[in-house]
């Protein structure tokens, strides 16, 4: 007997068996009336079986493109809602922190500061002169 992979191979391999039996003369069919009886109520359960997993199959794709599609429509409804937060509550309100959206704050001068300009020549954090630590790499 050839190895059977496949549910469809085994479907057709079975309708073969029922069909094998059918063409045998009588003596032959009584003799194995159970066991054909059998094969005849596994292959429709397994016919059965399969046309529903194909079915579960497609509902499966279908709910995905479903639960995809009101993904987005929470995305949109949560963005239209931060949005309308921010126009009510006007632009630098704290109270928008509530909402994940940052509110418009002041710079403070420290920050203006730490970006001046460097003069040229000197590297970031060292000053003229400096010694470099012992686990830097020297640029020469």
């Amino acid at each position: 007997m050839a190895s059977i992979n496949s549910h469809a191979d085994f479907i057709t391999h079975g309708e073969g068996l029922l069909e094998a039996v059918a063409r045998s003369p009588q003596p032959i069919q009584v003799a194995l009336a159970d066991e054909r009886q059998e094969l005849e109520v596994s292959l429709g359960n397994i016919k059965t079986l399969k046309a529903r997993q194909e079915e579960l199959n497609a509902l499966r794709l279908e709910t995905t493109q479903q639960l995809s599609a009101a993904f987005q429509r929470g995305k949109d409804a949560a963005m239209t809602l931060r949005a309308v937060a921010k126009g009510k509550l006007g632009p630098r309100n704290e109270r928008l922190a509530h909402f994940n959206v940052a509110p418009v704050r002041q710079r403070s001068n420290k920050a203006a500061l730490a970006t001046a300009k460097k003069p040229a020549g000197e590297a970031s954090g060292t000053t003229p002169g400096a010694v470099a630590s012992p686990g830097s790499k020297s640029v020469a």
